[in-house]
């Protein structure tokens, strides 16, 4: 039971919280790159280049135990999740270019996971052919996005838009209920790499914030921009690392990290939401 649990269960619902990203874009998010392909660029960049380099530095430099080292590279190769665009919404970054950049990282993902995972994990394979591992990784992450936006685009009744506005609500729940499948499988492990997993994933975060912060100083973007890099670069799409190392790799154990990321990134995402709402009443006061 609990190995169906995590084979059938886990990619439904991470096909089920893509399809629930999709509905959030439309084409012309996709568009919004004509108007800023420097921005869209530099941000890939730092999400897809700067984010594992950052994750592979704190495997060397803390000496992590494997599973939590390979879960740590899942997450760096795993950018944008499904909350960084609500969370961009809250600190009142910039919202279209934040779903702009998930649309892409969306489409890159399923390519790059499987070309990069060996870097880190070279005793590790995946337990199918390459060719296989992108299908099955596109059929959960960009099928989804793709079905969820010609849906919304063909189909716009009242009834439909009631469903719309259901769905993207039931993705928190569906991430939950993801991580307490993982949690189940994994609950004789908890406690015995909880501490330097915790103090990785925490770490990788904070340094990914800082990193999109820096990349949009070096472009000579505003505060508006740092913040929405800061999302963008620092949340990762715990779900779809935590699949990877479920059903592709088939090592449950792997998924502790992106578990625990999933629980702790919502500190420092806290953390500026907060601070952006403060800094938000200050400038009303001032004004």
């Amino acid at each position: 039971m609990e190995n169906i649990m995590l084979t059938v269960g886990i990619p439904i619902i991470l096909a089920w919280v893509m399809f629930c990203v999709g509905l959030s874009l439309q084409v012309a998010d996709f568009k919004h790159a004509v108007n800023f392909p420097g921005k869209i660029i530099a941000g890939l960049l730092a999400q897809l280049v700067g984010l594992p380099i950052i994750a592979f530095l704190l495997i060397q430099c803390f000496s992590l135990p494997q599973p939590v080292a390979a879960g740590l590279w899942l997450l760096a190769l795993a950018p944008g999740g499904a909350s960084s665009n609500a969370i961009t919404h809250l600190c009142r970054g910039d919202s279209a270019l934040s779903i702009s950049m998930t649309a892409f990282s969306s489409l890159i993902v399923p390519f790059s996971i499987p070309v990069l995972l060996p870097i880190v994990m070279p005793d590790t394979v995946l337990n199918m052919p390459l060719k296989t591992a992108v299908l099955q990784l596109m059929a959960v992450t960009i099928l989804p996005v793709v079905l969820a936006m010609l849906i919304k685009h063909y189909f716009s009744s009242q009834i439909m838009q009631r469903f719309y506005a259901i769905a993207e609500r039931s993705s928190l729940w569906a991430l939950c209920l993801m991580v307490a499948i993982t949690v189940i499988a994994n609950g004789n492990k908890m406690t015995e790499l909880f501490s330097i997993a915790a103090l990785a994933v925490l770490v990788l975060c904070l340094l990914a914030m800082l990193l999109g912060i820096l990349t949009a100083k070096i472009i000579h973007g505003d505060k508006q921009l740092s913040k929405t890099f800061a999302i963008e670069v620092g949340i990762q799409n715990a779900g779809t690392a935590i699949f990877v190392a479920v059903v592709l790799l088939q090592k449950p154990e792997l998924a502790l990290t992106p578990l625990l990321y999933g629980v702790l990134m919502n500190i420092p995402a806290a953390l500026l939401v907060f601070m952006s709402k403060n800094s938000h009443v200050n400038q009303r006061q001032a004004n």
